[in-house]
Order: structure tokens, then sequence, then C-alpha cells
């Protein structure tokens, strides 16, 4: 009997299997990445990538179209990949695919975030990572290069479900910062402040354009991967630098960059301090510059 059941669960779980296979060979990420389903869902960034356009799938009836991983050149000859994008009637929404956990920490005009994880018996370990918002300002910027500026470009950084976005800060209108489970009411919601609207012209051509820059070779995404690590190799020295002068640079109270400043009163008049950069919404100080 149990025998029988068990061979019934394998069953199932295979037509499940097969049914999905079927389902996302159907889907528009795979027409257009070519990732295999079980390519896609064993990496961390594709699945994220995948879950955050299921989200928003039912933009296609509407008349939307996605393209993802596109590698936008840049002035220097280098490139800045945009992981989704969703060319809709109300403009462009730009997506920065997030697909981590822990508590996530960071403001708009912080150079570096903080990611927080647990490690067990109370203790956690923390992350830093380069503000996806300024690392989507780089993707608006040089998208605009090829389809205009007069076109509506909106900034959303998705993160997964498993994410908490304990203190997230941020000041522009055209930007946002989610979980992924909201992403289709956020598009909603600032498409709604669209007043130029894309025609059906429009969105073909636009995404026509921008085609292109999703089939690239193997060795150009290898490029484009070093030139990221080259990059992060030099910031991090930087940082290392930076922090043998003044190992506080990162402010240990929510994560985000510590500044430079001058006490212009009390007892501390006169003398340099590091606080931080959200002040005053976190008022973490120290007077230790040179220690």
């Amino acid at each position: 009997m149990l025998i029988n059941i068990f061979f019934v669960l394998i069953l199932l779980l295979i037509f499940i299997l097969i049914f999905e296979i079927i389902t996302f060979k159907h889907e528009t990420y795979y027409k257009i990445t070519g990732n295999g389903f079980l390519k896609t869902i064993f990496d961390a960034g594709k699945y994220g990538e995948y879950l955050t356009y299921k989200k928003l799938k039912e933009y296609e009836s509407d008349g939307g179209k996605f393209l993802f991983n596109c590698y936008i050149p840049k002035e220097d000859g280098k490139t800045t990949e945009i992981d989704v994008l969703l060319i809709h009637s109300t403009g462009i929404f730009v997506i920065e695919s997030k697909n981590y956990s822990g508590w996530i920490f960071g403001s708009e005009n912080s150079k570096t975030w903080t990611q927080t994880l647990r490690r067990g018996n109370g203790k956690v370990r923390k992350e830093h990572f380069y503000n996806p918002i300024m690392q989507n300002n780089t993707h608006v910027k040089w998208l605009k290069e090829i389809v205009g500026t007069n076109i509506p470009i909106y900034s959303l950084i998705a993160f997964s479900e498993r994410c908490t976005l304990k203190d997230i800060t941020v000041e522009s209108s055209d930007v946002v910062v989610i979980n992924r489970q909201d992403i289709s009411e956020s598009v909603k919601h600032m498409g709604n402040r669209s007043i130029q609207a894309l025609s059906k012209m429009d969105i073909s051509r636009i995404q026509e354009m921008l085609y292109p820059y999703t089939q690239t070779t193997e060795y150009e995404k290898q490029q484009h991967i070093e030139n990221i690590k080259n990059r992060k190799s030099v910031e991090n020295t930087a940082q290392e630098n930076a922090t043998n002068q003044n190992s506080n640079q990162i402010c240990p109270r929510c994560g985000a960059e510590l500044v430079l400043r001058t006490a212009k009163k009390g007892e501390h008049s006169g003398e340099q301090f590091y606080g931080c950069s959200r002040f005053p919404k976190c008022r973490y100080t120290t007077y230790n510059v040179n220690k």
C-alpha cells in the first residue's frame, strides 16, 4: 500500500515537472533568453529575473513587451546590464532584480547598502553591496542614449520575498524599492502618473530597437563580468585604504555611509568627526577620526 502511494507521488511530481517545463518553454522569458528550465531555477540571479517576469506577466495581455539581460553600451566602450525591461503604454520600467535574503538597510544617497543575515546562536553576518538605485540609475542613463529622453522611464529595485526591507530611504519619485510580490502594483501605481502613453507601434519599435542588446555573445558576457570584477577590485582596494585610515566608514547602526564633518559648537567645537549620512534619522557619530 505504501509503495503504491510512493509511486503515485513520484508520478505526480514528474507530471508537475513536465507541465512546468512545457509552460516555461511557451513563455517570453525562455524565448528571449534561451535559458533552459533547470539552468534558470538553479541559478539564483536568473531565477530571480524569471520570478519577476512571472509577477508582471499579466502586462503582456495589456500590450506590454519584455526584454531580459540587456547589455547597454556605455561611453567608455563597456556595458551595463539591465536585468528586466518592461515596455508598456505608460512608459519603460527598468527593473533591477535582487534575489537576496535577510534584512536590507540602505538609502538612495549611500554608496553601499547592508544585508544582515542570521548565523544562528543569536549571531548575525553583515554583507555590503553597491547601492542598487545608483546601479539602476546607470542603466537608465545609458538607456536614454538609445531611446531618447522624451519617454517616461521608471526605476524599480525588486528584492525577493525572503528579504525584509528594514530601513530604506528613497527620495526620487520615479524610483521604488520593493519586495517582488509588490512589483505589479508598483508598476500600476507609477504608470498611473504618466502623462505620455506609448502606442502599440511605439512599444514594438522600442522592443525591436533594444532586442539586439539582449543577444550578446558569451565572450561579450564574460567581458562584462570581468569589467565588473575589475571595478569591484578597484573599489575594494579604495575601501581597504579608507578602512586603514578609519575603521568606521560604515555606520554600525544602520549600514549607511559615515561622512566626515566638523563640529560647529559644543565641547568638540572645531574637531572633525564621522556622522551617519542619514542624519537626522540616524544620529550615530564617532570622534575617533584618526584611530
